[in-house]
């Protein structure tokens, strides 16, 4: 779900179902871990019950490597199976325990159980120096909208157009041509701006509250269904690069004043990013890769050139933004994720970026996460 210069680098390969894929470099680690849950758990139940909707349905013999050892997607599901039930278990203590004595004993049993790796950077990645892995964040951003074209409610959010002509069309001539008008492509119409849009673009999905003309509310979910295959690039290199912005003021309040400020510019400032992504309207929240359901503050997207299998349980320590007294502070966090969603501007073996969700929290964290920090991925031991 995400759009960002890559070198050649030798990845192992193995077999997949009978054909050659690389597959992830990764180191062991041997020492003992502290797993702490920041969230004490919240929603991780959930993210694992998406993830077993798909192990329920798909082949489970396709073979991967962590390090020397072989698995596969089997043992995929098995770690989440194990990993479940210590959860269940740690919070079960905790009703009755100290929550500090609970997780001793749950990050006794994790690091007893599971097989622990982390990947190792690429020597062009922010964290080899340190081996550490790079973090963004994306969430699901709001919109108001119709299902009708008022002054209010006046641009469209469209679906996938079956003619491939209209499908490649570019950011500029369905935006500002209206070439898709009319031709009952539009799933909405929103209130918010062409940049908002673009920003939804980025993130890949999101939610409509619809005002329906008996003054009701109908909520419906924004999920990913394909792009016009064009060139994407970040707004703010363009209006860098063009004087719009200055250097060190370019964050999206930024970017947003000026184009609010310029409508005069807009067009100019768009055609430098022509990719145009296509939705499909939902009830249920959006979804990211093999139609699972994305889980806030759980799931997470890695870069598909390189990581072949979905359904990885991962824990991360990091930093994350908070806003304290009006001012953003970065505090520590520790989290377990699945691996659920990819994206092509996620480039790297020791890069993620996380799923937030919704809300404006969520918001906060996916404009100004980009830290460095630690990734380790647990597989049950065979």
């Amino acid at each position: 779900m995400r759009q960002l210069a890559l070198i050649l680098f030798l990845l192992p390969t193995l077999l997949f179902a009978g054909e050659s894929a690389r597959i992830p470099t990764t180191n062991k680690v041997t020492e003992f871990l502290n797993f702490k849950d920041d969230l004490d758990f919240k929603n991780m139940k959930l993210a694992i019950k998406r993830q077993m909707s798909f192990f329920n349905r798909a082949g489970l013999d396709t073979k991967f490597k962590f390090g020397k050892e072989s698995y596969t997607r089997k043992d995929l599901k098995q770690t989440l199976i194990s990993f479940e039930a210590l959860v269940d278990q740690a919070l079960r203590c905790m009703k009755t325990m100290p929550k500090l004595t609970c997780y001793e004993d749950f990050s006794k049993q994790v690091n007893n159980n599971f097989n622990i790796y982390r990947p190792a950077p690429m020597t062009w990645e922010q964290g080899h120096n340190s081996n550490q892995s790079l973090f963004t964040a994306y969430y699901s951003p709001d919109f108001y909208g119709s299902r009708t074209k008022t002054a209010v409610y006046k641009n469209p959010i469209y679906k996938m157009p079956k003619n491939a002509k209209d499908r490649s069309l570019s950011r500029v001539e369905i935006d500002f041509d209206k070439k898709l008008a009319g031709k009952d492509l539009e799933i909405v119409y929103v209130k918010e701006s062409l940049y908002d849009i673009w920003l939804l673009h980025v993130e890949g999905g999101g939610r409509v509250h619809i005002m329906n003309e008996d003054g009701s509310e109908e909520m419906i979910y924004l999920s990913y269904a394909g792009s016009n295959k064009r060139t994407f690039a970040m707004l703010y290199r363009y209006m860098l690069d063009n004087g719009m912005l200055k250097p060190g003021a370019a964050s999206i309040a930024h970017q947003r004043e000026y184009l609010e400020n310029n409508p005069q510019d807009q067009r100019e400032v768009f055609a430098s990013s022509p990719s145009y992504i296509y939705f499909t309207e939902s009830k249920k929240e959006p979804v990211g890769t093999n139609s699972v359901i994305l889980t806030e503050n759980r799931s997470l997207a890695t870069d598909y050139r390189i990581y072949k299998e979905y359904g990885i349980l991962n824990f991360i320590q990091a930093k994350r933004p908070k806003k304290v007294n009006g001012a953003i502070k970065f505090v520590h966090f520790s989290r377990f994720f699945i691996n659920q969603d990819t994206g092509g501007a996620i480039k790297g073996n020791a890069r993620s970026d996380l799923y937030f969700g919704f809300g404006p929290e969520a918001e906060l964290t996916a404009n100004n996460l980009k830290v460095l920090g630690n990734q380790f991925f647990l597989l049950q031991k065979n």
